[in-house]
């Protein structure tokens, strides 16, 4: 999956517009002294309920204690079902710049003539044209749709950093608000792309900071927490109704954890907590369910 190449994160902060530079400093201050910065107030209930798990074989049954659950696109119409019957919000997972050979729309996007070359890190994915409006045309008519067909009440929107590589970010926005337009009541979570979240936070209700606390099972230096909290607080001025929420790493896969990452597990979802955020500890290949012991 295409959920887990790292940030880079700028080694220059005072390359931040000025006047964003006064809120990076106030929140890199927090992240060092453990404050939470004045970021808007979420549910207590919801900070510990969200889960990221990509693996379709998973029973829902291991679902039980979260509320929001991200899901792969593959996962069981039944098991989707089941999870909306205990009142979970299920996102299904969408990439909008990849397309991994196994998924049943590959055929469509060969035909328009949209797929490009392999992605060198995850050699099951190929990249698409996503500037093209067929790929657009594709998402907006035919797998967006099909996954609501399925029961997904949300659809989870990643590589938006890839579009940002290509120099795809204006096509992306068009993508995300046409997605928007077109489904009013969908729930739509964005995964990374913070650069340029203020343009689509609008058409959003949920930005995903993905490792910006961990980085192979250690703490960030606290710019590098504090750079992701900046441009997630400069999102919520365009869309103040956008919730933010945070995935970190603790390891490459589940593994039994030692005292020490236990600990290390509960001082990063405070920090989550401290910043507002709905917080996910896991393993990098997010194929498998964290353990209420795990946490």
């Amino acid at each position: 999956m295409t959920h887990c190449s790292r940030y880079n994160f700028p080694s220059n902060v005072l390359l931040l517009p000025g006047r964003y530079m006064l809120i990076f400093c106030l929140i890199w201050l927090g992240c060092v002294c453990g404050w939470g910065g004045d970021l808007p107030a979420q549910d207590t209930a919801d900070r510990s309920n969200f889960i990221i798990c990509y693996n379709p074989t998973v029973p829902s049954e291991k679902f039980a204690p979260y509320d929001i659950v991200v899901v792969d696109y593959a996962y069981p119409p039944k098991s989707i079902a089941a999870l909306r019957q205990q009142g979970k919000l299920v996102f299904g997972y969408l990439s909008l710049g990849k397309v991994q050979k196994q998924r049943p729309y590959l055929l469509a996007v060969q035909k328009a003539g949209i797929a490009l070359q392999q992605d060198v890190n995850f050699t099951d994915s190929l990249r698409i044209d996503a500037g093209d409006q067929k790929w657009h045309a594709l998402v907006v008519e035919s797998i967006i749709p099909k996954m609501k067909k399925d029961g997904f009440a949300g659809i989870f929107l990643d590589d938006l950093d890839d579009l940002k590589i290509r120099n795809l970010q204006d096509q992306g926005v068009a993508l995300i608000q046409r997605i928007r337009k077109s489904n009013p009541h969908l729930k739509l979570m964005a995964n990374r792309g913070l650069e340029y979240a203020e343009r689509f936070s609008p058409s959003v209700d949920y930005l995903l900071l993905e490792s910006c606390f961990l980085q192979n099972g250690r703490k960030r230096d606290p710019s590098d927490s504090a750079w992701a909290l900046q441009l997630l607080s400069v999102a919520k001025v365009a869309n103040p109704k956008l919730k933010g929420v945070a995935i970190d790493y603790i390891s490459e896969k589940k593994v039994p954890l030692n005292s020490d990452q236990k600990r290390l597990i509960l001082e990063i979802q405070d920090s989550h907590e401290q910043n507002n955020l709905l917080s996910c500890v896991s393993s990098r290949d997010l194929q498998s369910v964290p353990s209420i012991s795990d946490n």
